[in-house]
């Protein structure tokens, strides 16, 4: 991966946690269990559709993955990605600073 592919990544990462809103999404999986857009918008107090698009842009970062099961979107962190994207931002920062 170039520097260049690599910085696009990591600023994509940190762009997707870089809300209030995303980070409160994100902490609703913190016990690492799935569930649905409704779930989270729930338990975060946000309507479906803002829900919908928050974990939308947090998937395109790589922080969460979805899969179709039925009718339902089901919705689980993916920590092996978020360690991934964690130790390139610190090799990125040592290499850098």
């Amino acid at each position: 991966m170039s520097s260049s592919e690599m910085a696009s990544e990591i600023c994509s990462f940190l762009k997707s946690l870089a809300s209030e809103s995303r980070l409160k999404i994100l902490m609703v999986f913190m016990d690492g269990q799935e569930r649905t857009v409704n779930q989270v918008s729930e338990a975060v107090g946000v309507g479906q559709s803002t829900c919908s698009e928050h974990l939308m842009i947090l998937k395109r970062a790589g922080v969460v993955r979805s899969e179709k099961r039925g009718k339902e979107v089901i919705y689980s962190p993916d920590r092996a990605m978020i360690t991934n994207k964690l130790d390139e931002l610190s090799q990125f920062l040592k290499q850098c600073c």
